[in-house]
């Protein structure tokens, strides 16, 4: 089975290609404008040093935010017009859930602009808290209450250091917990806006 693996949801733009369970090739770089036509070009490289067919797509996995209004909208739009077009399975996951590092308590952060973050908490592989957007001071006041768990982001913003880890390897092993979309018309971007809290 090939997957082809898609996140353009915060400051990075990631593209990566899994044969089975493996991760066998990647293109990962801070790409804050021009998403859209770099991560087509940046597919078909991949695709084309991996002497690889996109008919032998079995299935995509993508994130679906919350991050980018932009980011969000261009990986999302690529994989369902890739499923539709290939008659593939879509695999959306939380851009909160694919940032955390698997087995170990983590907080998960992004900068939501207007003094406010993204965040969502995991204990081990549970989720503690769900995806949310949360006021930059009560976010302080979480990580305050939650000593032993790791932070996960871009947190400079908050004046915060945070371990990165591996997003398109978490899209694999995540993927592998969840069902694909069984209509990709409902599989919809997680923006996160005021009116959902």
């Amino acid at each position: 089975m090939n997957y082809l693996l898609l996140d353009s949801s915060n400051t990075y733009l990631s593209v990566g290609l899994a044969k089975n369970d493996k991760l066998i090739d990647q293109i990962s770089y801070p790409c804050f404008q021009r998403q859209s036509e770099y991560m087509a070009l940046e597919i078909a490289k991949l695709l084309k040093r991996n002497h690889l067919d996109i008919k032998k797509i079995n299935a995509v996995v993508t994130s679906i935010g919350p991050g980018s209004y932009t980011g969000i909208r261009i990986a999302l739009t690529i994989a369902k017009v890739m499923c539709y077009a290939l008659k593939i399975p879509l695999y959306p996951l939380s851009t909160l859930e694919i940032n955390k590092v698997i087995n170990k308590n983590s907080i998960v952060l992004f900068n939501a602009r207007s003094n406010r973050s993204y965040i969502a908490a995991f204990s081990k592989n549970k989720r503690i808290l769900k995806d949310q957007v949360m006021n930059n001071v009560d976010v302080i006041k979480y990580i305050n209450s939650h000593p032993n768990y790791v932070l996960v982001g871009d947190l400079a913003y908050l004046k915060l250091k945070g371990k990165k880890v591996d997003v398109l390897n978490n899209m694999l092993i995540l993927m592998k917990e969840i069902k694909p979309a069984r209509n990709l018309n409902l599989v919809k971007p997680i923006y996160l806006k005021e009116s959902y809290l």
